[in-house]
């Protein structure tokens, strides 16, 4: 990141804070909030504006960027309207609550948009199953697909406090490490320290806040955005890595891709729709197995930081076909484990967490959000 931004970090998440404690009281009147229904996990009314409090500083902070002339924004102008677009969606369908035939209308359009306009799309495969440079058409359809399969993924793990937040700092981390940081470093500084801000609210008893869709929605095609473009050979993110750049990509999204496909295949198993509404995500599972919000999200979070780093680790070893089924291994061993010794498990981790974890979120609610 351009040393010249970092002044402006500073004041950019004093302005989340200030709009996050605004905004409940106009997600109130405005009617932005979480009614509680039989398959939430909260029983208040909650504002659903954390995603606001978020992207409308960091778009204005975009569109300060390229008033000013700087070259990166100007350069991605498909990703700040791509963006800009989402948060509108993402608002009016927490106020409206929008048929998904237009959400995923509007989604797809603004996929088409962004990898058309910025032409980050994944061209190759890197011989993953053989296969290598794909044709134009196939790798441009192909993600336009994975934009909006990535935008409706973070959207539903986003049913239990600090997940989707939590899932997503991670991956932006990930993402922006992979790439060199430089620029890259501007999303996850802005939008990282944003989530953090967030995660305090959420986690909070009395000024407690949800993500709503402008928030779930954006941190998707802003997951989905970064994606594309380390994937497209073009940009040159792949030289230094030693595992196939496909399988590092659906690593960092982990969690909302591998529960995302399990949650539908069972689904259709059962001849339902795959977007048919339940408590089958691995967060449900976990909560109602007596894991409290808190020790949900650090137990994902944390299986899903191993599973890069045992990757990291065996990579320069094994063949990249042989680490899709070592990870495939991994999760059906760790979903057993969750299924069948969750009381242990629920015991140790609370153990844990208390230790590790608590006195942080202690500290944060007690000098910032309370």
């Amino acid at each position: 990141m351009s040393s010249a931004l970092y002044p402006l970090v500073p004041p950019f998440v004093a302005v989340v804070i200030l709009l996050a404690r605004l905004l409940m009281d106009f997600g109130y009147k405005l009617g932005l909030v979480d009614q509680p229904n039989e398959r939430s996990s909260h029983t208040k009314i909650v504002p659903r504006v954390g995603g606001l409090a978020i992207f409308l500083p960091y778009l204005l902070l975009g569109l300060g960027f390229y008033l000013t002339g700087y070259d990166y924004l100007q350069l991605n102008s498909g990703y700040w309207l791509g963006l800009g677009a989402i948060v509108a969606l993402g608002t009016i369908d927490d106020r409206l609550d929008l048929s998904s035939s237009l959400k995923f209308f509007v989604q797809f359009a603004v996929a088409a948009y962004y990898v058309l306009s910025t032409g980050n799309y994944v061209d190759n495969l890197y011989g993953l199953f053989g296969v290598g440079a794909l044709p134009s058409w196939l790798g441009i359809s192909l993600s336009i697909i994975t934009v909006v399969y990535l935008i409706n993924a973070v959207n539903l793990i986003d049913g239990v406090d600090g997940l989707a937040a939590g899932i997503s700092l991670l991956a932006l981390y990930l993402f922006s490490t992979l790439m060199g940081g430089g620029e890259h470093l501007i999303t996850f500084a802005f939008i990282g320290l944003g989530l953090i801000v967030f995660m305090g609210f959420n986690y909070s008893d009395k000024r407690k806040i949800f993500l709503g869709d402008a928030g779930s929605l954006s941190l998707g095609f802003i997951l989905a955005t970064l994606a594309m473009e380390f994937l497209h050979s073009g940009n040159n993110h792949i030289a230094h890595l030693n595992l196939n750049p496909v399988i590092v990509a659906v690593l960092v999204l982990g969690y909302p891709v591998a529960d995302t496909i399990r949650v539908f295949a069972i689904r259709i198993s059962m001849g339902l729709s795959p977007f048919n509404a339940d408590r089958r995500h691995m967060h449900h599972v976990l909560l109602d197995k007596g894991f409290s919000h808190f020790g949900t999200t650090t137990f994902i979070m944390t299986v899903m930081a191993g599973l890069v780093a045992g990757n990291k680790l065996l990579a320069p070893r094994l063949d990249s076909h042989l680490m899709i089924l070592l990870n495939i291994l991994g999760i059906l061993l760790i979903h057993l484990f969750v299924r069948h010794r969750s009381t242990q498990l629920r015991i140790f981790w609370r153990s844990f967490s208390r230790t590790f974890f608590n006195p942080v979120k202690k500290v944060w609610n007690k000098y910032m959000v309370d």
